[in-house]
């Protein structure tokens, strides 16, 4: 199979596999996270348990591993 072949077969597989795309390196991450860590359910039960209103701060047991996280934040920001 030639290149301009190759490249059209891969373009027609995006294009049936739902051809989204995104920018957002939080979504990227995500993705990733999901397409090769932990299943969408095991995302979707930390996030719902790190969505806490201001007035509820989270509290770390780790403090070396709660600035690592915060770093990471910062980064996909």
């Amino acid at each position: 199979m030639h290149a301009n072949e190759q490249e059209a077969e891969n373009d027609a597989l995006r294009e049936r596999s739902g051809n989204a795309r995104s920018g957002d390196r939080l979504v990227s991450f995500l993705y990733e996270l999901m397409r090769d860590c932990l299943t969408p359910g095991a995302v979707e039960r930390l996030v719902r348990a790190s969505q806490c209103s201001e007035e509820e701060p989270t509290f770390f047991c780790n403090g070396y591993l709660a600035d690592y996280a915060k770093d990471l934040a910062a980064r996909l920001r």
